[in-house]
């Protein structure tokens, strides 16, 4: 749990020390007024990455050069998070000292929804590819390095089918004992992922049609092991000499997400997908909680397009997580909903309101 978020030098936010504290915070202000910031600052100290940018440079406020940000972290002890920008260059610290980033990464586990998270539903498989990963990775930080592991052997592969594709059987060799890793935790988190949907599905009480998660790894036989992988990729040798494409792996793999049996994408309306988009980050915390972690949950401006009902039935299944920090610029619609605290963003300062 977030027990205290410092910022200095951080997007249009003023010098911020803020102690949220568990249950439920409502960020309310208008436009440019700070509230996502504050939500990405905490998940740059969280991830060292942010959820608007690429270039963490943007971060900076104007006319700055160096960015702070500082987290103190409760969990069974208490840790320190510390990401810097400085001389050009991202730096992190865990409890003042240099860090893995699998170390860093398994302090402050944290779930958000922005507009990005439409991509999961309805964009190109490398997001919902990116989904699955961030499952895994929240639900355990050492998986890290198995991804990397096998990012770093596709690389080398596609390298080589560039340039003629000799020395390939190696490279197939090490793919295959990667990919086996990556399937088998792929489907393994899918599995949490499936049960927990239909639970906060249920618990929203939205009258959806049944709504399913369904993996399918590359090759389609991933899951019998490296054996079958290899003979896959043995196969498909030639087409990928020809194409100069790695064509078989986890790269590959797709998640589906089926709306009453059928691809969402195609019969759920915008604020169904919406709705559902919540639904399934809500499912994916909760699959993180089964694998042993309690993420932060970061909701920006998730009630947004969502009728006054849905976005009832959807605040319903965030409420009795450890903490959840969501921002609005409607504070009508919270109106009838039982939030724990609220706080007002104004020119990049941030206020309690009263009750």
């Amino acid at each position: 749990m977030l027990s205290i978020l410092s910022t200095t030098h951080f997007r249009n936010l003023e010098p911020l020390k803020w102690g949220p504290g568990p249950g439920s915070h409502l960020l309310l202000g208008g436009n440019g007024a700070g509230k996502t910031s504050v939500l990405e600052a905490l998940y740059v100290v969280a991830t060292t990455r942010s959820f608007r940018t690429s270039r963490l440079e943007d971060c900076l406020r104007h006319g700055a050069s160096t960015f702070h940000v500082e987290a103190e972290v409760e969990t069974d002890h208490r840790a320190g998070l510390e990401v810097r920008w400085v001389d050009g260059k991202r730096v992190r610290f865990l409890n003042g000292k240099a860090s893995s980033l699998a170390e860093h990464l398994a302090v402050l586990p944290v779930v958000a929804w922005t507009w990005a998270e439409g991509d999961v539903l309805v964009g190109a498989p490398s997001a919902r590819r990116r989904f699955l990963d961030r499952g895994l990775v929240g639900s355990r930080a050492a998986t890290l390095e198995i991804l990397n592991r096998y990012r770093e052997a596709l690389t080398h592969k596609r390298q080589l089918l560039l340039q003629g594709g000799d020395g390939l059987e190696v490279w197939n060799h090490l793919l295959a004992a990667a990919a086996a890793e990556v399937i088998r935790l792929r489907h393994a988190y899918v599995e949490r992922l499936r049960e927990a949907l239909v639970h906060v599905v249920a618990q929203s009480g939205l009258s959806f049609p049944p709504i399913e998660a369904r993996y399918r790894p590359s090759p389609a036989n991933g899951l019998e092991g490296v054996e079958a992988i290899a003979l896959h990729l043995e196969k498909a040798e030639e087409r990928e000499r020809r194409r100069q494409l790695p064509l078989v792996g986890p790269h590959r793999d797709e998640l589906e997400i089926l709306w009453g049996g059928h691809d969402v994408r195609r019969v759920a309306s915008a604020g169904e997908r919406k709705a559902l988009s919540l639904l399934l980050l809500a499912a994916h915390g909760r699959a993180l909680e089964a694998a042993g972690t309690h993420p932060v949950y970061l909701l920006d401006d998730a009630d947004a397009e969502l009728s006054p009902q849905t976005h009832a039935a959807v605040w319903r299944v965030f409420q009795g997580v450890e903490q959840v920090i969501a921002t609005s610029n409607r504070p009508q619609v919270w109106l009838t909903l039982e939030v724990g605290r609220a706080w007002e963003m104004e020119k990049g300062r941030l206020r309690p309101l009263s009750p």
